[in-house]
């Protein structure tokens, strides 16, 4: 049973999540000049900034563009989201290149690849906010004496150590995740076989029938609506026609093959809402919950009949026939009751002559 965690992230709906983001970004940085502007204003010390720049009307059509990418390009999305972190940030270091605290937005490509969980995409990152820097560097230097060398020096170990984290905390999570996959693999491995040692339980091994114990436990419950409700169901008591012979004459492993042809008859003529079980031995019974005692006696004699004209192998392609008594249940009748007169209408069957389906009249 294996299954691939990651295939459950929506990416798509991530990256449309991450781009979205990129905007409020720059509304993140028009607001802060905002904000700066109001201060300069009341402080009359400090220079008024333009909020809308040449260089903010270039990073929205910048945006645009990989807006657009992003949705006609079939393949590749994930690094075209990289690649519009790397956009944003150079675009806001460009435009405030004397604000050097800014050159950490420059780890958002890599903080973004992280998400993907691949080595390949954080290394991209890694090398692409380095290249965007380098770029930057050359770009600005003729507008700004804020940078120096050493700040070159500095930001390149600062990204490199930014990608050994990216790469620890991705390694970590990697190991989470495979321990939290083995733990739903052992979990969904105890439920199946919980509901396998359930229907163990239930179910009689050599017929895959309801058992003994489970037809009395559904019994009781039907009962008790039916006393609580008036809820009417139908019992029926199936016996195999000189089975002792069978074993007899043909061994008990040709009767256990009988035994199971019978028990696939009837499982296969009753239906869903019905409660088939081998009540033991060669007796099996049947209850009727989604009929009336007429349709119940029409069914119960169809699976005599087909079983009358089933040919069995083991026993030299010779059939068996079966005898059946079947009792309406109405509101009032105990268990008791119930079984023995079931079993009367099963005797009556016998004593008649067998191979015929009896209903008890009280």
């Amino acid at each position: 049973m294996g299954f691939d965690l990651f295939q459950l992230i929506d990416l798509p709906r991530w990256n449309r999540k991450i781009l979205t983001g990129f905007w409020l970004i720059i509304a993140l940085a028009i607001f802060s000049t905002c904000i700066y502007d109001v201060i300069a204003w009341f402080s009359n010390s400090l220079p008024i900034e333009p909020i809308i720049t040449l260089n903010t009307i270039w990073l929205c059509i910048g945006l645009l563009v990989i807006e657009a990418v992003h949705k006609w390009t079939p393949r590749g999305k994930d690094y075209i989201v990289i690649c519009g972190a790397a956009f944003v940030a150079s675009g806001l270091i460009y435009s405030f290149p004397d604000l050097n605290s800014l050159l950490t937005v420059l780890f958002l490509p890599i903080l973004i690849s992280i998400f993907y969980f691949q080595t390949s995409k954080v290394v991209f990152s890694y090398l692409l906010s380095l290249v965007c820097f380098y770029v930057l560097y050359v770009v600005l230097d003729q507008q700004t004496t804020t940078w120096i060398i050493s700040d070159v020096i500095a930001v390149t170990g600062v990204l490199l150590v930014g990608l050994a984290v990216a790469l620890g905390i991705m390694s970590r999570g990697k190991e989470l995740l495979k321990h939290l996959q083995s733990s739903l693999e052992s979990g969904q491995d105890l439920l199946v076989r919980n509901v396998i040692m359930d229907k163990l339980a239930k179910t009689d091994a050599l017929t895959d029938l309801y058992n003994h114990m489970s037809f009395h436990e559904y019994l009781d419950k039907l009962i008790d609506q039916g006393e609580r409700y008036n809820f009417a169901f139908q019992l029926a008591l199936l016996d195999i026609d000189h089975f002792k012979k069978v074993n007899d004459s043909f061994g008990h492993r040709a009767g256990d093959a009988v035994l199971k042809k019978v028990a696939q008859t009837i499982k296969s003529m009753v239906s869903l809402n019905d409660f088939p079980a081998r009540y033991g031995g060669e007796e099996f019974a049947i209850i009727f919950t989604d009929m009336d005692l007429q349709e119940a006696t029409l069914n119960l004699e169809n699976i005599r009949k087909h079983i009358a004209t089933q040919p069995h192998e083991e026993l030299n392609g010779q059939a068996v026939t079966i005898s059946i008594g079947v009792y309406d249940f109405q509101k009032g009748i105990t268990k008791e009751m119930l079984f023995k007169g079931t079993d009367e209408a099963l005797y009556e069957a016998k004593r008649s002559g067998r191979n015929q389906t009896i209903i008890y009249t009280g």
